[in-house]
C-alpha cells in the first residue's frame, strides 16, 4: 500500500513539473524594438526619394529639401524613448495556486470517485474470497430472468438447474430440467441430473420416474458414470441387490485401481453383498467383481467361457487424430441376436493402449451376457462427444468373431465414422 502512495506522490510531482517549470522560466523578448522598426521606415523612405529622382519623377533641386524633411522625421521618430520595465516579474501566484490545486484536485477525486480498498490486497481478498447469500440469490434470479428470454439456450437452462439444485430448491430445479430435457433430450447427463432433483424433491427416493429417466440415459449412453451410480442406488433401495451389484461394477471398471472413487465404490459393492447375505440371497462368489465372472457351478474356471480379455490400440495412420481427452468405448456384441451390447467398458483415450476384460459382471442386463452368446465381436471407439452413440468422426476398431473365454484378442482402432 505505502509502494502505491509514494508512485501516486512522484506522478503528481512529474505532472507539477510539466506546469511549473514553463510558467516559471524568464522570456526572452521577441521582434525588434520601436526604434529598429522607425529606422527601418526612413531608409525605406531615402531609397524611395532616390529612386523618384533617378527616374525624373523628383526634380533634382527638390532632392536636397525632401531629404532635409527626412532628417527632420528622423530626428523626431528616433529621440530616446522613456525607459520601461524590462518584464522580469514572473507568475510567482499562479506557481503557488498550481502547486497547491493539482496534489489535492488528483488525491481528493481517486479518495472520492476511485477504490481507495483496491490497493489492500488482504481487504480486496476477503471482500472477493467469497459472496453472501443475498447476492448467490440474486446471481440465480438474474439468469434465471435471462434464460426465460432464451428458451432454446441448453448451457443456460442447464447452469440454471444446477445452480436451483445446488441451492435445494428442488421444486424449482425439477421445473428446469424439464424444459431442459425438451431441449436435450438426447444428453444423459441432463437426464441423469434430472433424475437426481427428481429423487430430491419426492423425498430422497429414485423410484418410479427418476428410475425411468435414468433407463433413458443409461440407452443412449450404457456406461454414463452418474446414471449407473443412480440406477445401482436405485436397484439397492428396491432391494435388488444383483442389480445393484451389476451396476455399481461396471461404474467401478471404469476406474483406476486404488482411487479414492474406485475405493467407494468397492464399498458399496461389499454393502451389497452383506445386504444380500442378511436377506437370505447372497450374491454369486463372483457377482461384485469387476474383472472377473462368477464360479461356474461345476467348478471350471470362471475365465473359460464368461469373459473376453484382449487389448486395444490405435493405428500409426490415426494416432495423430486421437483427441487424449476423449471417451474411449469398448463393448461386446453378440454376433447373432440383439445389438445391445454384452458388456462395457467406459475409459479414457489417453489411456490408450489399453489391456481389457469384459465380462458378465458388466452385463447391460440380466438376459444379455457374454456367457450366454454363442460368438462375440469386441468393438473399441474413441468417442468426441463422450455418448456411446456413434457420431461421424469418431474413432472405431472391430475385432473378429470370437468365442466367449478369448484371450489376447487384439483390437486396432483404424477406421473414421464418415
Amino acid at each position: 500500500m505505502a509502494a502505491f502512495w509514494l508512485l501516486a506522490a512522484c506522478m503528481t510531482l512529474v505532472a507539477l513539473g510539466f506546469i511549473l517549470v514553463p510558467l516559471l522560466r524568464p522570456r526572452a523578448s521577441r521582434g525588434p524594438s520601436v526604434e529598429e522598426a522607425n529606422l527601418d521606415v526612413l531608409r525605406g523612405q531615402r531609397r524611395e526619394i532616390e529612386a523618384d529622382v533617378a527616374n525624373g519623377v523628383l526634380p533634382a533641386d527638390a532632392r536636397d529639401e525632401a531629404l532635409a524633411d527626412l532628417m527632420r522625421r528622423a530626428r523626431v521618430d528616433l529621440a530616446p524613448a522613456a525607459p520601461m520595465a524590462t518584464g522580469t516579474r514572473r507568475p510567482w501566484a499562479a506557481a503557488i495556486a498550481a502547486a497547491i490545486a493539482v496534489p489535492v484536485l488528483a488525491f481528493g477525486l481517486y479518495l472520492a470517485v476511485g477504490t481507495p480498498e483496491a490497493v489492500d490486497p488482504p481487504r480486496v481478498g476477503h471482500a472477493g474470497g467469497q459472496l453472501t447469500d443475498a447476492q448467490v440469490v440474486a446471481m440465480v434470479e438474474t439468469l434465471a430472468r435471462k434464460v426465460r428470454e432464451r428458451p432454446d439456450d441448453v448451457r443456460g437452462w442447464a447452469l440454471l438447474a444446477r445452480s436451483l439444485s445446488t441451492m435445494g430448491r428442488f421444486e424449482e430445479a425439477v421445473a428446469a430440467y424439464e424444459h431442459l430435457a425438451s431441449i436435450a433430450p438426447d444428453d444423459p447427463q441432463v437426464l441423469a441430473d434430472y433424475a437426481d432433483a427428481l429423487g430430491m424433491q419426492q423425498g430422497r427416493s429414485l423410484a418410479g420416474r427418476p428410475t425411468e429417466l435414468v433407463q433413458r440415459a443409461l440407452a443412449i449412453d450404457p456406461a454414463h458414470p452418474k446414471s449407473l451410480a443412480l440406477a445401482g442406488t436405485a436397484a439397492f433401495d428396491a432391494g435388488d441387490y444383483p442389480a445393484a451389484a451389476r451396476y455399481w461394477s461396471r461404474l467401478a471398471a471404469q476406474m483406476p485401481e486404488g482411487s479414492e472413487d474406485r475405493g467407494r465404490v468397492d464399498a458399496m459393492l461389499d454393502e451389497v453383498r452383506t445386504k444380500a447375505a442378511a436377506a437370505g440371497k447372497p450374491l454369486a462368489p463372483g457377482a461384485t467383481a469387476v474383472a472377473q465372472a462368477a464360479a461356474p457351478s461345476d467348478g471350471k474356471p470362471a475365465a473359460a467361457a464368461t469373459s473376453v480379455s484382449g487389448s486395444v490400440s490405435v493405428a500409426a495412420a490415426l494416432a495423430a487424430k486421437v483427441d487424449r481427452s476423449a471417451a474411449l468405448f469398448i463393448f461386446a456384441r453378440a454376433v447373432n441376436g440383439s445389438r445391445m451390447p454384452l458388456a462395457v467398458i467406459r475409459a479414457s483415450a489417453g489411456e490408450l493402449p489399453r489391456d481389457f476384460t469384459l465380462d458378465d459382471s458388466l452385463a447391460m442386463a440380466p438376459a444379455l451376457r457374454i456367457s450366454g452368446a454363442d460368438a462375440v465381436r469386441i468393438e473399441a471407439r474413441i468417442s468426441r462427444s463422450g455418448t456411446a452413440q456413434p457420431q461421424s468422426g469418431d474413432l472405431v476398431g472391430v475385432s473378429d468373431v470370437v468365442k466367449p473365454g478369448a484371450r489376447g484378442v487384439k483390437i486396432v482402432v483404424d477406421k473414421v465414422v464418415p
